[in-house]
């Protein structure tokens, strides 16, 4: 059973729409608590580097006066080891709309953060390997524009593409499961596998072609 004209126009039309994920206008916000250890200054700093020019990162002290994060933000990080007015800027910043995350080195320094939930969470670690791979789920779950930030955040490239791969994979699951004729499935399955392979480009900065 052959690809048809259509399917075939249709995976052209995904590689602009992936292009278009891909270019997406990100804004990430990161406030610094004077309690921020250099260990976590350092590799945020290291990590939050755009790729591209649709990426912004916009860095702020967090003090006594109110916190602020402006409409567009996507994605706020606050980097503390606890402090008496933490709480309280965490607080001001979730009403600002955009999920937070308090990176930490120990969960101690921020009891106030018991679970995570869809707008405020907490990652606590001393290894930088083990504290990007955490910050990078976690952001992944609470943005519509995985591609864009892998794109520009080589450190959650990995994560997303993973998530690429499994969302796939499932739905090439459920789709064998439809067709009851041997081959009848082959020419679904290979257009996913070819939106699959244009999405982990965006993901990893390759050309789209």
């Amino acid at each position: 059973m052959g690809i048809s004209l259509d399917s075939i126009l249709n995976t052209v039309k995904l590689g602009a729409s992936v292009r278009g994920e891909m270019d997406a206008a990100i804004r990430v916000g990161v406030y610094v608590d004077a309690t921020a250890t250099p260990f976590l200054i350092e590799t945020v700093r290291d990590a939050f580097v755009p790729q591209t020019t649709s990426a912004l990162v916009r860095v702020e002290r967090l003090g006594s006066l109110p916190a602020t994060a402006k409409p567009d933000t996507d994605i706020a990080i606050v980097l503390s080891c606890g402090s008496p007015v933490l709480q309280a800027r965490v607080q001001e910043l979730v009403v600002c709309g955009p999920p937070v995350v308090v990176l930490a080195e120990s969960s101690v320094e921020v009891p106030f953060i018991e679970r995570d939930s869809r707008m405020l969470g907490l990652v606590a670690a001393t290894d930088k390997v083990h504290l990007l791979a955490s910050l990078a789920r976690w952001i992944l779950e609470r943005t519509d524009k995985q591609t864009a930030f892998a794109a520009n955040f080589p450190f959650m490239r990995i994560a997303a593409a993973n998530r690429i791969i499994a969302s796939t994979s499932l739905g090439n699951l459920a789709t064998g499961a439809l067709f009851f004729v041997p081959g009848a499935d082959f020419p679904v399955m290979t257009l996913a596998q070819l939106g699959m392979m244009l999405r982990l480009a965006a993901v990893f900065g390759k050309p789209l072609r």
